[in-house]
């Protein structure tokens, strides 16, 4: 009788110390989740110029925009799990859109350090590739969303649930973008066109962050994506090669990559001129 009165105890003060545990990592990852970054914004010039929203409208295909928000921009339900209801907005300004209520501050804010106007990180935003678009580029793909047309989609907000929290408050790899930003100077001074120099700029916007700043391999913030491999295999491939690559996803040697993790599909619609540029900077990487 006693030795059952002691698992008894025993397991009672287990189940305590869990839900404690529980409870303290659930917290801790809620703050995260509930952290107010409220970034010094950096204002950059936004026209409603046709060649201007042309170049956003360039931006925002090619660096995958569509990919979560949808191609008429009217946003999704992109999971709905026990850890998280994600969402990817309306950015039109049609009804439940952010695009009726977004100032230009809070694109920008949105755009380059991943944080909402209220202060709080998203999540799944890749702001940790756009903060490197260059002043020119951002302001275009503002002045491209901001001339959306207006789709009617209303949607429910980002909801963190327990498990969530309980998954932040245990594993740093589930973040908001703010968290996520990586420690290097943007590309400046780079000129448009078929160039090294301009494929440096391209590349430190599109490929640095998964491929790391010297593009030899890395980690991309996604952790369930796998290891990016060491980019100075492409000069072998060829210029003919290489713009295959963006066609099919496959390298010449016909290893098919998950366009998942490769967002190839969506690199395509940079133009054989980018693509180029590309491909000299990474003709110099030693």
């Amino acid at each position: 009788m006693k030795a059952l009165k002691w698992i008894v105890g025993t397991l009672v003060v287990l189940i305590v110390a869990v839900l404690a545990l529980a409870f303290v990592m659930m917290n801790q990852g809620f703050n995260r989740f509930d952290q107010d970054w409220s970034p010094d914004v950096e204002m950059v010039s936004i026209t409603d110029d046709p060649m201007a929203i042309e170049l956003g409208r360039f931006i925002s295909e090619s660096h995958g925009c569509q990919g979560c928000h949808m191609g008429d921009y009217s946003g999704q339900v992109m999971a709905d799990a026990p850890p998280f209801l994600m969402v990817a907005p309306n950015l039109t300004p049609g009804e439940g859109g952010v695009g009726a209520t977004y100032s230009d501050e809070d694109w920008v804010r949105a755009i380059r350090h991943g944080v909402r106007p209220d202060g709080r990180g998203l999540m799944i935003m890749p702001s940790e590739a756009y903060y490197y678009l260059s002043d020119e580029e951002t302001a275009a793909l503002v002045s491209y969303l901001k001339s959306l047309d207006p789709v009617d989609n209303p949607l429910p907000e980002f909801e963190l649930r327990p498990l969530g929290q309980f998954i932040m408050g245990v594993d740093k790899a589930m973040a908001t973008a703010p968290e996520l930003m990586p420690d290097r100077e943007r590309v400046t001074g780079a000129i448009r066109g078929v160039s090294a120099e301009w494929g440096h700029y391209r590349a430190s916007v599109m490929c640095m962050v998964c491929h790391g700043g010297n593009l030899q391999g890395g980690q991309p913030p996604n952790p369930d994506s796998p290891f990016a491999p060491d980019l100075r295999v492409v000069p072998g491939w060829g210029l003919d090669g290489f713009r295959e690559y963006f066609e099919t996803g496959a390298n010449p040697s016909g290893r098919a990559s998950d366009a998942e993790f490769m967002p190839w599909d969506k690199f395509a619609h940079l133009g054989d001129d980018e693509i180029e540029a590309l491909y000299l900077y990474l003709e110099t990487i030693d």
